[in-house]
């Protein structure tokens, strides 16, 4: 069992990496095409190609070509490695929204949305005398909106990926991407709603940005690239029809993921292979690498 859980989260890791580089490459067009809370919805590729990995293969159903050789001790190995990288990186997590929090109290983080379970929204102390009313009705709105879309419960999914995946790069770079999506199909969505106040709003954004906070669980105000933003809120929204379009889109592309990573999985080894003690031995010889009972 032990092998054929390390099995699935090797395939997994593989399969989140070429998730990721495939939105790389396809979020700018997406945002373009489709507008940019659909290039945020891109994002689900890669979740849906690492699950499919944990389910047996089209070669595994099918039995189709030779059974991979069983991984023996190296599997518990790894998947020990694996976890106590996770205890590591939720270590990580954990204290740098502890330091996050510390300065939600003193009042210098903000604005921000926190907590994923109960979301609420915070502010600086100087909330009043760096925004006029203008802005800091923009600015809840903002806030309210990344609560109303469910962003506080996608940033907590995201941080446990991230956790999971802790040896994985590509990861990594997706937990800083996904969230200038967010920010940006947030903005859309807000601009959407009331189309009057892009100026103002970018005013707001360019006040809020040299005192931006960063928290890996909370949705900020101005946590991410300016230029970007401001620029983005001065394109059309795109129609119904293309808004359909786009949302189609990308589901037929969460699922093809997942149905790319069933059909191309390699088969791995036969159940009747992985016995217990068997481990990994280098022939004195040919150098070559042999299972062979352990010895108790």
């Amino acid at each position: 069992m032990i092998e054929l859980f390390a099995l699935a989260l090797v395939r997994a890791q593989i399969a989140a990496a070429a998730a990721v580089l495939l939105v790389v490459i396809l979020r700018p067009s997406a945002r373009r095409l489709f507008g940019p809370r659909r290039a945020y919805g891109l994002w689900a590729i890669v979740p849906a190609a690492a699950a499919a990995a944990f389910f047996p293969s089209l070669a595994e159903t099918m039995e189709i070509g030779d059974p991979a050789r069983p991984w023996g001790a190296w599997a518990g190995k790894l998947v020990l490695l694996w976890l106590a990288g996770c205890v590591v990186a939720t270590a990580v997590l954990v204290l740098r929204e502890r330091l996050f929090h510390r300065r939600v109290d003193k009042g210098q983080a903000g604005p921000a949305v926190v907590g994923a379970l109960w979301p609420r929204i915070v502010l600086p102390s100087d909330f009043a005398q760096r925004f006029d009313a203008r802005e800091r009705e923009m600015i809840t709105l903002h806030e309210r909106t990344h609560i109303n879309r469910g962003d506080p419960i996608a940033n907590l999914v995201v941080a446990v990926i991230g956790v999971l995946g802790w040896c994985n790069p590509m990861i990594h770079l997706a937990s800083v991407l996904v969230r200038i999506d967010q920010e940006l199909a947030c903005d859309a969505t807000v601009v959407a709603l009331r189309s009057d106040i892009r100026a103002d709003y970018a005013r707001a954004l360019m006040k809020a940005q040299m005192n931006a906070s960063a928290s890996p669980l909370s949705c900020g105000w101005a946590t991410h690239p300016l230029i970007l933003r401001v620029s983005l809120l001065n394109r059309r929204e795109p129609s119904l029809t293309r808004d359909i379009i786009g949302f189609l889109t990308m589901t037929f592309l969460a699922i093809s993921a997942m149905g790319t990573v069933w059909s191309v999985a390699p088969r791995g080894p036969n159940a009747g292979d992985l016995r217990p003690g068997l481990a990994a031995q280098i022939d004195p010889y040919t150098g070559a690498i042999v299972w062979v009972q352990a010895k108790r």
